[in-house]
């Protein structure tokens, strides 16, 4: 199980120490950043020196005692990790009542039991009231860390009840420089899978070539729609094998750095010209915010109705410039 924190991982990794030092450390946390960042292992970390038996007064872990070995075995009897049963899929009420019924238990090992959920922002509502139930009543010597990339997504009352550490996305600086640490990429294609990942470093890595091929056929289909001249049926069917939030986030960029071009007065469009930029950004977001949703939407038709409003719009700039 990984412990070794990241680059970006210090400084929320300093605030919870000082929270350690100051016996301060909470029953509940909510560990928030972008996917991408493998908070995971910060989750890992803070929990191996939670139950650690000796641990130091930096909270470092001892990595020697038997709840240590216990933690790196995967086999720790005061630990539990929840998270969705299948890739997509959201934590199940089900799961939130086992969770229950095992924090009743007394610890075998440690001083405390610890519980990382993650995806935690992946629940049903009847999960999300079952949660809320055992964050009201905590257990003593029970420690709840949540995981989540998308705090939108948790109710209030889960998020009124933690204390939420935020870790913010790396400094392109950062995050390209541990990237080139981990491949041979040069600096465009570093470039290119940061933008795919959102920034998220591991995602990139993640993403590999497979994502810089993506990049290629997507702006290749991105300048077909502005010409108008795409097929949505032929395009959608694409793109869907590729991860839309993704694509979109690469639509995204593509209209921003156009508007900033025309903004700048690099290039030369008349003013009322720009509404339809903007509008083709408003269209982007909108999907995105739809494909983000936990609603079953049919995809193949998202994608192919901002495709159409895309190439209505390239028309109308088109007319204007002939």
């Amino acid at each position: 199980m990984k412990t070794e924190l990241y680059p970006w991982h210090q400084l929320a990794w300093q605030h919870i120490v000082s929270l350690y030092q100051s016996k301060r450390m909470p029953h509940a946390l909510l560990l928030n950043g972008i996917y991408g960042l493998d908070n995971d292992v910060l989750a890992n970390k803070l929990t191996k020196s939670l139950l650690c038996l000796n641990p130091t007064e930096d909270f470092e872990s001892c990595n020697t005692c038997h709840s240590c070995q216990l933690f790196s075995a995967e086999s720790h009897p005061d630990h539990t990790v929840l998270k969705p049963e299948e890739a997509g899929k959201q934590i199940k009420v089900d799961q939130i009542r086992q969770l229950k019924d095992l924090q009743s238990l007394m610890p075998k090992v440690s001083p405390a039991k610890t519980v990382i959920i993650q995806q935690a922002d992946r629940m049903n509502t009847n999960a999300f009231n079952s949660l809320l139930k055992l964050l009201e009543e905590p257990q003593d010597n029970t420690i709840l860390i949540l995981v989540a990339s998308s705090l939108h997504r948790l109710p209030i009352t889960i998020k009124s009840r933690c204390q939420t550490i935020t870790i913010s996305r790396p400094e392109y600086a950062l995050a390209a420089e541990w990237l080139q640490s981990q491949s041979d990429w040069n600096q465009q294609e570093i470039e290119t899978v940061l933008k795919l990942a959102h920034g998220g470093p591991v995602a990139a890595l993640d993403i590999g070539e497979e994502g810089i091929e993506q990049s290629k056929q997507v702006f290749r289909g991105m300048a077909a729609l502005m010409r108008a001249e795409a097929n949505p049926v032929q395009l959608a069917s694409q793109w869907q094998a590729f991860d839309l939030i993704s694509v979109l986030h690469q639509l995204q960029a593509m209209i921003q750095t156009k508007l900033a071009s025309l903004l700048d007065g690099k290039e030369q469009l008349e003013s009322h010209l720009l509404k339809h930029y903007w509008a083709i950004s408003d269209c982007i977001i909108h999907t995105m915010k739809l494909l983000s949703s936990q609603n079953n939407l049919n995809k193949t038709l998202l994608l192919e109705d901002l495709m159409v409003s895309i190439m209505q719009h390239a028309r109308q700039i088109q007319q204007h410039q002939q």
